[in-house]
């Protein structure tokens, strides 16, 4: 990818978008993209990589693995979001693994050009904040689900805190909805047809009607 595009390509992510187009071009010069195929692993526990990640574009997700090899997934990255923060202000040290669900491109900046950048535009950690605000929320709202709630109120918790005008698109697979909900995939199954009996719900595919929202909430 060369400069110009790049900076075309980042220059409307949340993230940077106080950036002047002099920042915005130093930003270009001075990253650097890498490609992750489909399933390949990026990080891992045992990995260590300062700096500052952004994915540019596909599908990356973060998750934990379990003694017993089960696989929890803790969050789903699209374009436009940074991931792996802690390798931006720590040791780097990664307290997950992240994997790609689909061939992914990832904009890297250097801890050193990353800093100069933050000195020079300070509302740059601003946004860094509310991104970090907002995953300690999600990920607060996670451990409870996993912890306090049943099946079907996970699920309907998912779908009710991601609905728009009554329809959720799964830009996931189901598979990899259990994961996020700490489930099995038939368990996933069973819980979707006991919620499609009840006629709170239709799956078609990777979309979710909710026919019901209040019964939906009652799980």
């Amino acid at each position: 990818m060369d400069k110009t595009t790049l900076r075309d390509a980042i220059r409307d992510f949340p993230l940077f978008a106080s950036l002047n187009p002099a920042q915005l071009d130093r930003l270009a010069e001075h990253a650097t993209v890498t490609r992750i195929a489909k399933k390949a692993l990026f990080f891992s526990e045992d990995h260590a990589a300062r700096g500052l990640h952004v994915l540019l574009s596909g599908k990356v997700k973060l998750f934990k693995v379990s003694e017993e090899g089960r696989e929890q997934t803790i969050f789903v990255f699209g374009p436009g979001e940074p991931f792996c923060l802690c390798s931006s202000f720590s040791d780097g040290r990664l307290p997950a693994n992240l994997s790609a669900l689909e061939d992914s491109q990832i904009l890297f900046v250097h801890p050193a050009q990353f800093e100069s950048m933050v000195r020079e535009d300070p509302s740059i950690l601003l946004n860094m904040m509310r991104v970090m605000a907002r995953r300690l929320k999600e990920a607060m709202d996670m451990i409870d689900s996993l912890s306090l709630k049943q099946i079907p109120s996970r699920l309907a918790a998912y779908f009710l805190g991601r609905h728009t005008g009554g329809t959720v698109t799964l830009d996931i697979s189901h598979r990899e909805l259990a994961k996020i909900i700490g489930v099995t995939p038939e368990a996933l199954s069973r819980a979707l047809r006991k919620m499609n009996e009840d006629g709170v719900l239709e799956v078609d595919g990777n979309m979710v009607r909710i026919l019901d929202e209040k019964g939906l909430a009652a799980y």
